[in-house]
């Protein structure tokens, strides 16, 4: 044995001693000591290398699966569960059911580490007259000579329009206040509100940007808005980090619960990725970091005490009781943003429950408080928010449907990713859309919904939500579409087979099952009983609704018409269904251009009742009667 055999064979046995292991994920080739009490999907977690999952690594949607290159440990009961057959053979295993006990190699499939999410960042928009928190004031230079019984301070307030006069500035920029205000340049004040916040060198008036941010629990997006004139310069946006403990955030706050430090890294998770979008917008909206004057943010429920980082202990606990209901303001260093010291962030008020400021930006955007008409808004996610209002009258509720509509729970469910079937059409046959116009990996949300209205409506399921058997399918079904659906002797294991390989080029076919088929019942059945809880609390029925608002990619890109058919939505006119994008950031845009859309988004805040469903007996009997599907 050579001496560097031996010294690796030393080293080995020393990690071994050490209970280290070493992990290389590829093709990226990255290796990693690691405990070996952990597992390949904590390690990767760790690691910043995304490996695919919803349940955030509990065994729960089997989407975390890796392949060893070599020597795979045993299967276990869930592998079996959730992969087939040739896929344990070729050395798939899901990674959170794989303790590292020895030196692994895996590889992590590119859907997983590579996948591009499909975004929204738009919505509804409306023209508000300008009036943003930040204000700047240039004072040019003045011979302190010609005012040598006054303080700096006193002199420079007193070239301030007379209203803006009262403010407070810290101590910290009062130390600085004698040597710029003798600057031949004069100097420039930045205002938020009645706070000094920054003192510049010359007139820098003209360049005053701010950010506003939708946080959500699948991805963040950022608007930089130019002060000025209340245009929008650019906007960037990521996945959230935190979707590797799971897409549900029940999942994240009970790993904040357990994990004595599960609120620091979430927190962690979000600042780092707030971080890194801001200097994307500077970067590309041609704004310095120190010309950002303020944040404003909205999110639901677990994403304001993680941003914030609350103790969200009881946030996950009946009677899910936050820390604050109303609107905050921090300094961007209080958060560890990379912004300014005094920044400040204004983060919109919550509701109650899981009912978010997410919701209170959508009212805000849509307008849905300002008539006597009676206007829904409902944010489809993995927890349902939902409101109905008019001048009035506000109530809202949130209902967990759970991820299924995001792709979880799903067998060939994923994110609306490139290879996401996104829309189903059946006639004749089965058309698909597919996103990035490749072959098929799996089945994105909004074509959950157009499957099973157009199997409803081509006579291939019942309204129960049970597929048909062969000898009851009426004769108006084609062979080709008889075809398609396997029937299998337990009535659970039928399938749809949506997109065969053959015809597609994609290495398996794309089927859609019967436990789909529940999973979807349940999501759906969860969205519309929400509703049906509301209307019945206004004392009105589905025909008093002038209009019902989808918020969020999922209600942009569902198509209207097949969320009738399937039940998601109150049933009312085609023409009254209103797509309006990502409204919770257009909220965020309005109460960072104008204090007066600040306000109206802490009355409406203030005046909405909320409803709790968890426990109601009514929601039960409204949810049961949900999950069938409308004649």
């Amino acid at each position: 044995m050579s001496a560097q055999d031996r010294s690796d064979n030393t080293s080995a046995k020393a990690d071994v001693q050490q209970g280290t292991v070493k992990v290389s994920f590829q093709p990226s080739g990255r290796q990693f000591n690691v405990v070996q009490s952990d597992t390949l999907f904590e390690i990767a977690a760790e690691a910043g290398v995304t490996v695919d999952t919803v349940c955030g690594g509990n065994g729960g949607c089997g989407k975390c699966k890796v392949q060893f290159e070599a020597d795979p440990p045993a299967a276990c009961s869930l592998d079996y569960m959730h992969l087939s057959g040739a896929e344990i053979g070729a050395g798939y295993r899901l990674s959170c059911q794989v303790t590292a006990n020895k030196d692994m190699v895996v590889r992590v499939p590119e859907s997983g580490d590579k996948a591009t999410v499909q975004m929204l960042h738009h919505g509804v928009e409306r023209d508000v007259e300008l009036q943003p928190n930040i204000k700047k004031v240039f004072i040019p230079y003045q011979d302190v000579r010609s005012h040598e019984h006054e303080a700096d301070w006193d002199r420079i307030r007193m070239k301030m329009p007379r209203k803006l006069r009262p403010v407070h500035i810290p101590l910290a920029l009062l130390r600085q206040l004698p040597a710029l205000s003798r600057l031949p340049e004069g100097l420039t004040l930045a205002l938020a509100g009645r706070d000094v916040i920054g003192l510049e060198p010359g007139n820098t008036a003209h360049r005053q940007f701010g950010v506003a941010f939708d946080i959500g629990s699948t991805t963040i997006v950022g608007f930089l808005i130019d002060l000025s004139d209340g245009s929008e310069v650019t906007s960037a946006s990521a996945v959230n980090r935190q979707s590797v403990y799971g897409d549900d955030v029940i999942g994240r706050l009970s790993r904040s619960q357990r994990n004595p430090e599960g609120l620091e890294k979430l927190h962690g998770m979000l600042i780092g990725q707030i971080n890194t979008i801001l200097a994307e917008l500077s970067r590309s909206g041609d704004a310095g970091l120190d010309e950002i004057y303020e944040v404003t943010v909205v999110g639901n429920m677990a994403m304001h005490h993680f941003l914030l980082k609350l103790d969200s202990t009881f946030l996950g606990l009946a009677p899910y009781a936050p820390v604050i209901r109303e609107s905050i303001t921090v300094t961007a260093s209080e958060l560890g943003l990379s912004l300014g010291e005094n920044i400040p962030v204004f983060v919109l008020p919550n509701i109650a429950g899981f009912v978010g400021s997410d919701t209170v930006a959508v009212m805000l955007a849509a307008e849905t408080t300002i008539s006597n008409s009676y206007r829904m808004a409902i944010d489809v996610g993995t927890n349902g928010e939902m409101a109905l209002s008019n001048r009035r009258r506000i109530i809202a509720c949130s209902a967990p449907a759970g991820p299924a509509l995001e792709g979880a729970r799903i067998k060939m469910g994923m994110r609306a990713a490139e290879g996401a079937i996104d829309h189903v059409k059946i006639d004749e046959d089965v058309k698909i859309t597919v996103i990035g116009e490749v072959p098929p990996v799996g089945i994105c949300g909004s074509a959950l919904i157009d499957i099973v209205a157009e199997l409803v409506n081509c006579g291939l399921m019942h309204h129960s939500g049970a597929f048909k058997r062969h000898d009851e399918l009426e004769k108006e079904v084609n062979s080709a579409l008889r075809e398609r659906l396997i029937e299998a002797e337990k009535r659970k294991d039928t399938y749809f087979i949506l997109a065969r390989a053959v015809d597609t080029g994609a290495e398996n076919d794309i089927i859609f099952s019967q436990a789909d088929v529940r999973e979807c019942q349940l999501a759906k059945g969860a969205i519309r009983a929400g509703t049906m809880m509301l209307i019945d609390a206004m004392g009105i029925t589905d025909d008093d609704l002038e209009e019902v608002c989808l918020a969020g990619a999922f209600g942009n890109f569902i198509d209207a018409q097949n969320a009738l058919r399937a039940g998601l939505t109150p049933q009312v006119g085609l023409g009254k269904i209103r797509p309006v994008g990502n409204a919770a950031g257009v909220g965020a845009k309005l109460a960072l251009v104008s204090v007066v859309e600040r306000r109206r988004a802490i009355r409406i805040a203030q005046k909405t009742e909320h409803i709790q469903l968890s426990g109601s007996p009514e929601f039960q009997k409204a949810f049961t009667h949900a999950m069938q599907f409308p004649n």
